[in-house]
């Protein structure tokens, strides 16, 4: 044993070569305590400077060399400066992206600009398992355009109100323009931040979010996302509902919207004042279901926005303003939009004032400005029905509305006597506003 590691240490140095670059290991012993080692020296150029590494196993020193040599030959000096711990990590790290055919240094690059776009504290794996969970191989993939798409024509083919579907076409195609991706990758967190940044009530906000839960439970039911999507939208924070105070008309404004009003608007500004009908429930209403005789409006469950059927009484002054109207069948009015009316009226009212102010000396411009309040003409019934009746319930069945709803806004808002004013607001006997539709037919 003792000549055959003589010999080793006597033979002329091993050459490892790699194209240009070859790495030399020189055999020699290395004493400790008296008692001689073999020692082997590997020496290498990095640039200028010459560079040497020992080692007690020439095995060990060999797969070093060729390692470097490697490195050198392909001009990866930088590696060979690496620690032994890095340089084991930088081998594993190779050894696991070989069988995807991805250099190492793209592969760290996709990394860091993925590790980017987390929130903080994710992960890349939480993201990877989001994914998954979201597209599993069984899904249907969809954009939101294509759910948004279908879910409207599953809506059209059910014969839903044309104003249900022109609310619902509004609020997911605004939706779809701002999420223009597939529907699977919508997080809680994306709805949070597009919510936040709607413009508009708190009221509006939980209404868009109601849609887009109905969107994700629609897209559920036709494979397009998994059952625990619908966990994204109860992510979500609840808007909180306005608190801003109920605007109600007076007695004397109701009268003057009335008497401002065109013929074909009084109708249904009467019953939206002293019935309460919502917006939508007076554009649907047909005067058939307008009962003079028996002094009720029937609002069908069709027609409601519970869908829920009920009977609206009607007051006194309410019948006296809809008697010149009545007509057997036809829609109460054929207005598809009211915004630009309640404009124009409000600005028919000022008119009025200021010609009244003319007509007994005063100054116009002193005139106070009338201004179309929103919702009030439904918030004005409520409020001054509840100060006649006393009864929370009985208004909110009239109304269409919950009892709490009913109680926790309109309670002691306005007085009894300030009702009674409210509900003997009546058409003067000779208006020249109000023209009789059966005179009219006739003539």
């Amino acid at each position: 044993m003792k000549k055959k590691a003589i010999s080793v240490l006597k033979r002329p140095p091993f050459q490892i070569k790699r194209g240009n670059v070859t790495v030399k290991i020189y055999a020699g012993k290395n004493r400790v305590n008296g008692t001689a080692y073999p020692q082997f020296t590997l020496t290498y150029y990095d640039g200028a400077q010459r560079k040497k590494k020992r080692f007690a196993d020439l095995a060990e020193a060999k797969r070093e060399a060729e390692f470097t040599a490697t490195k050198l030959a392909n001009g990866e000096n930088e590696v060979l400066r690496l620690t032994s711990t890095d340089r084991a990590i930088y081998i594993q790290a190779i050894g696991q992206l070989r069988p995807f055919n991805v250099p190492l240094n793209l592969a760290v690059l996709e990394y860091v600009s993925a590790v980017k776009h987390l929130p903080d504290g994710a992960t890349l794996k939480e993201a990877v398992d989001f994914f998954r969970r979201r597209n599993p191989a069984s899904l249907q993939k969809r954009t939101v355009r294509q759910v948004v798409d279908e879910m409207l024509a599953a809506k059209r083919a059910a014969k839903l109100s044309e104003v249900h579907l022109k609310d619902l076409e509004c609020r997911l195609n605004r939706f779809a323009g701002a999420f223009q991706m597939n529907i699977s990758g919508v997080s809680g967190t994306m709805l949070q931040t597009w919510l936040d940044s709607l413009k508009g009530s708190g009221r509006t906000k939980r209404n868009y979010l109601h849609v887009v839960g109905a969107l994700f439970r629609f897209a559920i039911k036709r494979k397009s996302l998994p059952k625990d999507a619908i966990e994204e939208i109860e992510a979500v924070q609840q808007p909180k509902e306005d608190s801003g105070e109920i605007e109600i008309f007076t007695p004397f404004e109701m009268r003057e919207i009335l008497t401002a009003a065109r013929p074909e608007m009084v109708p249904w500004l009467a019953i939206a004042g002293f019935a309460g009908l919502r917006t939508a429930e007076v554009r649907r209403l047909d005067w058939s279901e307008v009962n003079l005789a028996e002094r009720h409006i029937e609002i069908k469950a069709s027609k409601a926005k519970t869908a829920a059927r009920r009977l609206v009484p009607i007051t006194d002054n309410l019948a006296a303003w809809l008697a010149p109207y009545e007509k057997p069948s036809g829609k109460i009015t054929d207005f598809e939009s009211w915004w630009n009316q309640f404009s124009k009226l409000a600005n028919a009212v000022n008119d009025q004032r200021k010609q009244a102010a003319e007509e007994v000396g005063k100054d116009p411009s002193s005139t106070p400005e009338f201004v179309w309040k929103h919702n009030a003409l439904r918030h004005s019934f409520c409020s001054y029905r509840l100060a006649v009746v006393k009864s929370a319930a009985q208004v909110a069945l009239e109304a269409g509305n919950s009892p709490q709803m009913i109680f926790a806004n309109y309670r002691q808002l306005v007085t009894e006597a300030e009702a009674a004013k409210w509900f003997g607001v009546s058409p003067p006997k000779a208006a020249k506003n109000i023209i009789p539709m059966r005179a009219a037919a006739s003539a």
